[in-house]
């Protein structure tokens, strides 16, 4: 009786052990992956873990009377603080990467601009292809070579957080942009190169295409 008590208080501590260091599951990142900002959430739980197992559990010899486990034979054990320090490191890694990104792509752009799509700003029509989507955007999106500057900033804008942004076609991953200059405005080429991504880009323009009608409406209104 006595062995199978300090049976199930083993089995018991290893239970808490495999608890108490067990982080959260990862945030669901976008198509591209984690966003600098969930980068960073998950380090902060890699942190907690970390300390976490460092304090616990408690390794002073046992006193009389102590259930605690205490040394047997063929006891041996893994302390997994330094695999979370580990990942902690690794996800501040990611994050400092995106913001170096970011900082490369919109060094001449500000940041409420950096926020805005052109195509959501400046769109006013549109057509589908095999392999993605053409869109027709006004003159005051400025020369082809602003343009697509300016489109890289911001697909590097949203991979610092996602609030708002889900739904923009310059998100995906595979992604090829062309921009041409006409008389009467600019026509963007964009293509997605997985084909089972088509529709979700399809989907996206049409998404930006009707926002960019609503700004254009609530402008003429005020």
């Amino acid at each position: 009786m006595r062995q199978f008590a300090v049976a199930s208080l083993l089995c018991g501590f290893i239970g808490l052990i495999g608890c108490a260091t067990t982080p959260p599951p990862e945030p669901r990142g976008g198509p591209r992956g984690l966003r600098a900002s969930q980068h960073l959430d998950v380090a902060h739980q890699h942190d907690a873990s970390a300390r976490e197992r460092e304090t616990w559990p408690d390794t002073r010899p046992a006193a009389p009377g102590d259930l605690r486990p205490v040394a047997i034979p063929w006891y041996r054990s893994w302390d997994t603080a330094g695999e979370h320090e580990r990942l902690a490191d690794t996800h501040r890694a990611k994050a400092a990467e995106i913001h170096t990104q970011y900082d490369e792509a919109c060094r001449d752009i500000a940041a409420n601009e950096a926020r805005v799509s052109p195509l959501e700003a400046y769109g006013i029509g549109g057509w589908n292809t095999t392999t993605g989507v053409i869109m027709y955007l006004s003159p005051d999106a400025g020369p082809p070579d602003q343009l697509i500057a300016r489109m890289k900033c911001h697909r590097a804008a949203m991979m610092l957080a996602a609030p708002g942004m889900e739904d923009c076609p310059l998100d995906l991953p595979g992604i090829a942009l062309d921009a041409r200059g006409e008389e009467g405005g600019i026509t963007v080429s964009i293509v997605v190169r997985n084909p089972d991504l088509v529709a979700e880009l399809q989907r996206r323009a049409a998404h930006d295409l009707e926002a960019a009608a609503q700004l254009r409406s609530k402008h003429r209104d005020q």
